[in-house]
């Protein structure tokens, strides 16, 4: 936003220079991007007065103006498609110089001698507008001087508003600011607002069909208006916040816009059918053209205001052609509103259409003050523009909005922020940013937030404004220190760090997502999980609306995002944070700790470019978590096929821990993979953080290294393709007595040769005792006590080696 400092010193009065009233707006929290000089002095330019204008004998586009400065009459050949008889332009006489430097000499224009040249306001260096000559008030008399009429060179300080700080984006909200930091007073422009016409409600009418959308609307009705330039110093006002004079009534509507903040809109009341509006939802498909001569379809979520047969507006966003302000408009229906932020900026987004207005809508307007915009401009139109102004208004707001009251303890405004601030401090700046000190208390205030300061919501909001006005140099910068608290245990925090640790020491990089993510990623894994899923009602982007059910999800879309740059091989996790509600409809979270493997990670340099098979990825996926599992000290893991909506049916299995499942690993269903064009299966695997630490500062006893050798037997089993390692296991621990030592399977075969419905599970069995050396008779019974037992209790056929 573009704010001439001449302009913001009609509403407050500072002393300070240029960079001093800078730096006081960016450390306030208004940073101060750019600071522009806009004009010059204006040497020897003065008024010209138009007084003939004939066509150039020799070019269409010319023509030859006689013209005076107070003196004799000189020729000037022109080019501007505005130039008239009786205008008063800025004019550079012979031997005079622009402000770029450009001495004007007698010159030959297709044949025509020019002595002189009529100015654009780019040519003086106000603007960029270059469509037509600079038109001045005619009160000056011709050969006054131009630097009488502009001025002296105008500072235009170009300001960063931040989304939070609509209040911000007008004059008078930055004069607010420096009225609080400079500690003077606000003064709000003087209205005189005469309504000499007929009632309002007899020429016009209002009907709000989308209340929601359009919390209050006003209407006031304008006649007898004039259409004319506006005055010279609302021109040059505009101009230097780099906005383009139209003509009175369009320009006194972004006048009132870049002084309060609020957008307007003006209409030509002979226009509109039936002479009404109606504010209502687009119909689908529906067209119209809009002021750029565009033609837009509508969708029938975007907002529109219409008369009684045709959209004639796009609400909040832009007017539409065959309803604007004319030459031969003299009855105006001026518009004053407040719309819903989110449909504005969607309505935005989706026609790829941004304005002024809509850049202010998108970020909030406050709806009290939408009635104070409306008379404010309807008082210059009636000075300006010779209007009537019908009498009362039409205003729509059933409704109306009141700020909230924030309750904060003096002390917590002096212990967050460091500052020696008093009571009487605080109450001063929060009333001269118009924050009224509703409770006065021992210990605590009540502060009344005003509406149009919708970011005052909690205590550390007021603690914040006070110190931005009291000046942020004032934070004291005390020496650090560290203090014991009893009772108090960090031990949560080592434990993540050596999670994390135990992590990268198994090949593995850490990666970090948001907590917020999209529905249509949360719906490529699982879409029967919508209801668990915590939506945010104001999200800044729809990618960023819904809180993660899950760390999967955006674990694999990192994958793919680095497969599609040429990453062959990678293994990730993310320890997070995750968000759902559960059966009671109440809020839940959890932490949770996420793995993801793609590629040949678990190949050497010779067999990498071969395809993968299902099986491998799975081994190499188990065998990082189970590696993870010992790191962590944690014994009697079971693992349990199970079904998952992320994984591929029968690649997958629950992690349980005593009883309790902890999490989940798997392969990811091929379709998800397809999305990111995977060929390859993806492994992934997601765990409790709790569970994982849950050992973490326990002693493992110390065992005794072993002294008597131990004695290895080789089984091969013939069983039903539905028994699982993990029953086999369980047959053997449960049977093999104290000398067991270890089990290991070393091969799984499928195949004709076996049977259908059959598999062939290989494993080794070693015996050891600790008090004497087994012999091979010793191992034999606990060996055959183990075949017996696995017959028995699993009817399988058993060969052994």
């Amino acid at each position: 936003m573009k704010v001439p400092i001449s302009w913001l010193k009609a509403y407050v009065d500072f002393d300070d220079s240029v960079q001093g009233l800078a730096d006081k707006l960016t450390f306030s929290g208004v940073e101060v991007e750019g600071i522009e000089t806009i004009g010059g002095h204006f040497d020897g330019l003065v008024v010209g007065e138009v007084l003939a204008v004939d066509p150039h004998p020799n070019a269409d586009r010319l023509t030859v103006c006689r013209v005076t400065a107070g003196g004799d009459e000189v020729q000037v050949v022109c080019g501007a498609p505005n130039v008239a008889v009786g205008l008063k332009v800025p004019f550079a006489p012979l031997g005079s110089a622009l402000p770029d430097g450009t001495k004007m000499k007698k010159a030959k224009i297709r044949q025509v001698e020019s002595f002189g040249m009529l100015l654009a306001a780019d040519e003086l260096g106000l603007s960029d507008d270059h469509s037509g000559l600079m038109v001045l008030d005619a009160q000056w008399a011709p050969g006054t001087p131009l630097a009488e009429v502009l001025g002296p060179p105008e500072t235009v300080l170009d300001l960063e508003i931040t989304p939070n700080r609509p209040d911000c984006l007008s004059i008078i909200g930055i004069a607010r600011e420096l009225a609080a930091l400079y500690g003077t007073t606000l003064k709000w422009p003087e209205m005189d607002l005469p309504e000499s016409g007929a009632a309002v409600e007899t020429l016009t009418q209002v009907d709000v069909e989308d209340t929601d959308a359009c919390p209050r609307y006003t209407a006031r009705m304008l006649t007898n208006i004039q259409i004319a330039p506006s005055p010279a110093w609302m021109q040059q006002r505009l101009t230097l916040a780099g906005i383009r004079p139209i003509n009175n009534v369009v320009d006194i509507t972004n006048y009132v816009m870049l002084e309060c903040g609020h957008p307007l809109h003006a209409f030509d009341h002979g226009l509109l059918a039936e002479g009404r509006v109606v504010v209502r939802r687009a119909r689908a498909r529906e067209k119209m053209q809009t002021l750029d001569e565009v033609e837009r379809e509508l969708t029938s979520e975007m907002l529109v205001i219409a008369d009684a047969e045709r959209s004639v507006a796009v609400a909040g966003v832009m007017g539409g052609a065959g309803s604007e302000i004319r030459d031969t408009t003299s009855t105006v229906l001026l518009e004053s509103a407040c719309f819903d932020p989110l449909r504005t900026r969607a309505t935005s987004r989706q026609l790829a259409l941004s304005t002024d207005s809509s850049y202010r809508f998108e970020r909030g307007v406050d709806a009290q003050t939408v009635e104070w915009a409306s008379r404010r401009a309807a008082a210059l139109m009636a000075e300006h523009a010779g209007a009537t102004v019908a009498k009362g208004v039409i205003d729509a707001y059933p409704n109306p909005v009141t700020g909230r009251e924030v309750a904060c303890r003096w002390d917590f405004v002096r212990s967050l922020t460091g500052m020696d601030v008093t009571n009487e401090r605080i109450g001063a700046i929060l009333s001269a940013l118009e924050m009224p000190i509703r409770e006065d208390g021992a210990d605590r205030f009540v502060v009344q937030a005003p509406t149009f300061r919708g970011d005052i919501e909690r205590d550390v909001d007021v603690v914040e404004e006070v110190a931005r006005i009291h000046g942020l140099d004032q934070v004291p910068t005390p020496a650090p220190q560290a203090r014991l608290i009893p009772g108090a245990s960090d031990e949560q925090v080592r434990a993540m760090i050596a999670l994390r640790d135990n992590l990268a020491g198994l090949g593995l990089r850490e990666i970090m997502n948001y907590s917020l993510t999209a529905p249509a990623l949360l719906d490529l894994f699982d879409e029967s999980d919508r209801e668990r899923r915590i939506v945010l009602p104001h999200p800044i982007s729809a990618d960023q609306s819904v809180l993660r059910p899950s760390l999967v999800p955006q674990l694999i879309e990192t994958l793919g995002r680095n497969h599609s740059r040429q990453l062959q091989e990678a293994l990730f996790f993310e320890a997070g944070r995750v968000f759902w509600r559960d059966g009671a409809g109440d809020y839940a979270e959890e932490d949770r700790v996420s793995i993801g493997l793609m590629g040949p990670v678990g190949r050497g340099p010779y067999t990498r470019r071969a395809a993968i098979e299902p099986a491998e990825m799975f081994a190499w996926t188990k065998g990082v978590l189970e590696g993870l599992l010992a790191a962590q000290g944690l014994e009697g893991i079971e693992m349990r096929a199970a079904d998952h909506p992320y994984a591929q049916r029968g690649q997958c299995v629950e992690v349980v821990l005593a009883g309790e499942v902890m999490g989940v690993m798997g392969l990811l269903r091929a379709d998800i993979r397809r999305e990111w064009r995977w060929s390859d299966p993806v492994g992934f695997a997601e765990l409790k953080t709790a569970a994982l630490i849950g050992r973490y500062g326990a002693i493992t006893p110390a065992q005794a290294v072993p002294v008597y050798p131990a004695i290895s037997r080789d089984m091969a089993l013939v069983v039903d393709a539905g028994i699982s390692h993990a029953d086999v296991v369980a047959v053997i621990r449960a049977n093999a007595g104290s000398a067991l030592e270890k089990v290991e399977i070393f091969d799984i075969f499928e195949g004709d040769a076996i049977g259908a419905g059959k598999k062939s599970m290989a494993y080794s069995v070693t015996y050891r005792s600790a008090e004497r050396t087994l012999t091979d008779e010793d191992a034999n019974a606990y060996h055959d006590q183990v075949k017996d037992a696995i017959r028995r209790e699993l009817d399988v056929t058993i060969r052994e080696s």
